[in-house]
Formats: structure tokens, sequence, C-alpha cells
């Protein structure tokens, strides 16, 4: 018997060693002919995103023909949306599950830099939106013209790596260039489609992936434009926890607190400022979100310092904010200001602060990423200040002694990271810091996508919801047969989640 299984692990190897052999390479995308695809918008469901192209490649997820899948990743990760950077790019023969782009050759170029906005904004400069507060960047970068990167000193000049990406349960060998930094930027405005060529997929993005939908945006960012003007989107069903993150001296502060209140177990503020007691998770302490709310509304903040949290009074509180184009801030402001949701004749909504706003014992800071505000609390705990944010519920610290020093807390008293896969509260119901991703489709006259962008957005779509992924999550109306929470918003961030 232990003969059978030698030859069949090795049967197995070396089918995963010829299946590599056919991937996708810069010759054979240059050999033609190839379609391309560009997506922007949202890091958080960048791996679900490939993982879901990938299930339509032939020779994976149970799809006949050969696996020629082939991965070009910016960073040093496994696969997308794993420390890989903000720009990367996937390529696979597509197969009968792909529809209409069955048989082609497809590049899929990735870029989720400058946060969910960016699925909309290049088609909004595109179509002469005004821009006076900047939130429009007006240009975009992606990983540069796969053909040209196995030429001598490229990323892929050389024999790829393996990562093993597990799609519907089984294993396959995927070709992987790591370390592609040779990035191309394109420029938008309404004259300038990306580049001279003008191509969807190319030139300028297809479309994209949103953590909340367009209206949201628009209404943030006093965009003029409606929706129909760029294009159109699509709810995915898929929903996505968030977590406020804190540095360690803050989390021992609210241990103790609990402690005192005799919420949690004495012992369980034994650690330090720098080195808190992290496990057992049962002495994970609580935020109030009204004590969130406090140090992000713009109107309060200047009256907190660290005594808000328990500590001394006049010490100094980092607030570690997003940028207002991304979809983790308006997550935020949904959750602790009720902005945009609270506006019009109610007035109960509530303007976030920002880094101009700053004072002498709150320091507000605006990240562009998600690592930049992991970054920020690390480098707080290195000089035993007090700072807090806001992460998606994907992200789990992996601290040593000089990095990733920082932690989840429980908001108010539901924690968002309970299981390992950090959204159990979140699919039960009892955790509501949640909210669904929209899918984006470039249309209209001026930057429409290409037939193929907008079959493959509308694929990858469908399918968002099957992947068994860290803070992901599909809810009843997807109809998935992935995780499902017992909720769900209906495609609408502002309106309560019903079972």
């Amino acid at each position: 018997m232990k003969m059978n299984l030698s030859k069949i692990a090795v049967a197995v190897a070396a089918l995963g060693a010829a299946q590599a052999a056919f991937a996708l390479t810069p010759a054979q995308v240059n050999a033609g002919p190839t379609t391309y695809v560009w997506l922007s918008g949202a890091s958080a469901p960048t791996n679900a995103v490939f993982r879901s192209v990938m299930a339509l490649c032939n020779g994976l997820a149970g799809n006949g023909g050969a696996n020629d899948a082939h991965m070009y990743l910016e960073g040093a990760g496994t696969e997308p949306g794993k420390s890989s950077g903000d720009r990367v790019a996937y390529a696979c023969t597509m197969s009968s599950a792909a529809g209409s782009l069955a048989g082609k050759k497809v590049v899929v170029y990735h870029t989720v830099e400058g946060g969910s906005f960016n699925a909309y904004a290049p088609h909004l400069s595109m179509a002469g939106e005004p821009n006076p507060h900047g939130y429009l960047p007006g240009n975009l970068k992606r990983v540069n013209d796969l053909k040209s990167l196995g030429a001598g000193g490229k990323c892929a000049a050389g024999t790829p790596a393996i990562t093993n990406v597990t799609l519907n349960g089984v294993a396959y060998p995927i070709g992987r260039y790591n370390n592609c930094s040779d990035t191309i930027s394109k420029t938008f405005t309404a004259s300038l489609k990306g580049d001279a060529a003008g191509k969807p997929g190319e030139s300028y993005p297809d479309g994209g992936f949103s953590d909340t939908e367009y209206l949201i945006n628009r209404q943030n960012l006093d965009i003029g434009l409606d929706l129909g003007a760029i294009g159109g989107e699509v709810a995915t069903n898929v929903g996505q926890a968030f977590g406020v993150a804190v540095s360690y001296p803050l989390y021992h502060q609210l241990q103790k607190n609990d402690v005192a209140s005799g919420i949690l177990a004495s012992t369980c503020d034994d650690g330090s400022p720098t080195a808190p007691v992290l496990t057992p998770a049962s002495c994970q302490p609580n935020l109030p979100a009204q004590r969130y709310s406090a140090i992000a509304n713009r109107d309060t903040v200047g009256s907190v310092d660290g005594s808000l949290f328990g500590g001394p009074a006049g010490s100094i509180v980092n607030l570690v904010r997003r940028v207002p184009t991304s979809g983790t801030q308006s997550a935020s402001n949904m959750r602790f200001l009720a902005k945009p949701c609270s506006t019009g004749l109610s007035v109960g909504s509530l303007e976030p602060a920002r880094a101009i706003g700053s004072t002498p014992t709150v320091v507000i800071t605006e990240q562009s990423s998600t690592g930049g505000v992991k970054s920020a609390l690390n480098t707080a705990t290195g000089a035993g200040q007090f700072a807090l944010g806001v992460v998606s519920a994907e992200n789990t610290p992996a601290p040593t002694a000089t990095a990733d020093r920082w932690a989840f807390v429980k908001l108010d008293r539901v924690s968002p990271n309970s299981d390992a896969q950090q959204r159990a509260e979140a699919m039960d119901g009892s955790y509501s810091f949640w909210y669904e991703l929209a899918a984006f489709t470039a249309g209209g006259s001026v930057s429409p996508a290409s037939a193929a962008g907008t079959d493959l957005i509308a694929a990858a779509a469908a399918t968002l919801g099957e992947s068994d992924l860290k803070g992901i999550f599909a809810t009843p109306a997807a109809g998935s047969s992935g995780p499902t929470s017992k909720g769900a918003r209906l495609g609408n961030s502002c309106q309560p989640a019903i079972q």
C-alpha cells in the first residue's frame, strides 16, 4: 500500500510539473491573439477576484484543457491579494466556463492602489468631472505589458515559481513571477483615455470592485456625475467585515479598563504597554463605538486626549484613518459618523476629522493603504502611544519584536475575530460592522469596457462568494455555496442588515 501511495504521489508531482510547463509566458502572450482586461479598485477582494477568474481557466476548477495559468506579482507574495503589491497581473486560456471568452488567451491586469474609488475615478476624469477637492488622481499604474516582461533582467526572464491554489477543494499548480515592479502609468483626462491608443483593458480599466456602492462614494466626495454617465454596477451580495485595530499601548489600557470594571479576568492586564496579553482570546478588550466616534468626528476631536481611553489627561492619541477615496474610510464614516446615510433633513451625520484638523493631543494621519495604517499603528507601539484605526477583517497581524504590533479590539463588546476566519459574529448578525462589495463595469460613450471586460467582470462577480477567505462571506441573496451569513444589506450600505 505504501508503494502504491508513493507512486501516486510521484504521478501527482509529475502532473503538477507538466501543468506548470504550459504556463502562459510573456512569449506566448506576445504571440497572441491575446485579450486584455484591466480591473481597479478595492484591495480587500483581490484574492477572491483572482480565484474567481482562475476558476474560469482551462485545466483548473475541474475545467477541461491544459492548465497554462500564470501570475505576475509586484511584490514577494504567493498569489494576488497576499502580500502581492498594489499591481498584479494573471493570465490563462479560458475554458467553456467563461462563456464568450472560451478558448481565448486572457491577461487580467489588477490595480488596487488608492482604494475603492479608483474603480470609478479614471472614468470620471475621462468624462470631465470637475476635481476641486483633488479626489480624482488623474492617473493609475498597472503592471507593464506582459509581453515585455520576459526580456533579460525582467521579472519573468527565468523559470517561474509555483503556487498551489485551491479551487473547489483541489490544489492546482500555478506559475508565479515575483518582483514585477516594472509598471506603467496611464493618464486620464477629458481628452486622453490613458494613452493615445485609448484601448479598454490596456489604456484604461474596464471596471473593478468597490467596498461600497457608487452612491456612497458620490455623496462622501461631492461627485456630480450620476453612475449612468460612466457605467453601471451590480451588488455582489458578498459581505466584508471591518474592525478597529489599535496599538499595543492602547490595547493594554483598554484591558486595564475592563479588568477594573470586572469584565475581564484580573490576569488579563498582566502584560505591559509594549507587550500586552494577546492570548487567550478571552482577554480581548472592548472599545465602545461612541469613543471612536468622538475622535473620528471633526467637531469633537478638539476635546479628545488619551483620557478618553483611560490614559493620562493631555496624552497623545493617533487617529490613523484612510484617505477620503478609500472604501475602508467610507465604511468607517458610515459606522461611526452616519455619513452619508443620515444626511438630509435629519441632519444626523457627522463630518470626519481630517489630518489638517490635528490638535496638540490628537495626531491625525491619512493613509493611502491598509499597509500604511498597520505601519502607523506599529510605529505608535514603538513610541509608547495610543493609536487606532479601521482595517478590513482579512488582515491578521504577525507581530515580531519590531513590526506588525497591533491588534483588533471588541466593538461594543462583540469581537470581529472570535474565529479563525474573522467573520463568524458578522455572519451571525451580532457584529454589524460589515458592508457589501459592488462590481462596477465601465459604460457609456466615453470610456466603455470591452466586451471581454464586461463578460469577465460579470463572471467574477457571480462567483465572488464561492471562495472561503478571511473576513469575506456571501449573503443569502448571493445564492452561493460558500460561507453564507444569516443577514443581508441587499446592495444598500445604508440599509440595516435583515434576516
